[in-house]
């Protein structure tokens, strides 16, 4: 069985990351993760606010690397990154890909810790090789 790590973020049962975002009705401005208090570009209130499903690709927009945590998860990799379809986020890469540099096209795919019975995911992001399609 497959489970999100953070369900209210992304769907864990497609072959490819999806993420949940939503996006305002009244000026088309997108957000992820979703957010509830009304839009913060044009002001509309909440009920003018729409879930959408984005698809997790885009440009890499800054990477940091994290040496020392104080949980003893590290090193890992964090990069921001701007949707094709908005938003500017922060994700963690995927541990079995190479770091993406500034720049670089990027697409996530499922990161998997098994737990029990339980397949854990949330989408990492990995660069996609130049000349690639990204899946849809």
């Amino acid at each position: 069985m497959r489970v999100a790590v953070n369900p209210r973020l992304y769907d864990p049962l497609p072959d490819d990351p999806v993420l949940l975002g939503c996006e305002c009705e009244a000026c088309g401005r997108v957000y992820f993760p979703p957010i509830g208090l009304g839009c913060e570009m044009c002001g509309a209130g909440e009920g003018r606010l729409r879930a959408r499903p984005l698809r997790a690709e885009g440009v890499v927009f800054a990477v940091a690397e994290v040496a020392v945590d104080p949980l003893g998860a590290a090193p890992f990799t964090v990069a921001e990154i701007v949707l094709d379809e908005g938003p500017l986020i922060r994700a963690l890469t995927h541990p079995d890909s190479p770091a993406p540099r500034i720049g670089d096209r990027v697409a996530a795919r499922w990161r998997v810790v098994r737990r029990d019975d339980a397949e854990m995911v949330e989408p990492a992001f990995a660069a996609v090789p130049a000349g690639s399609e990204v899946r849809a």
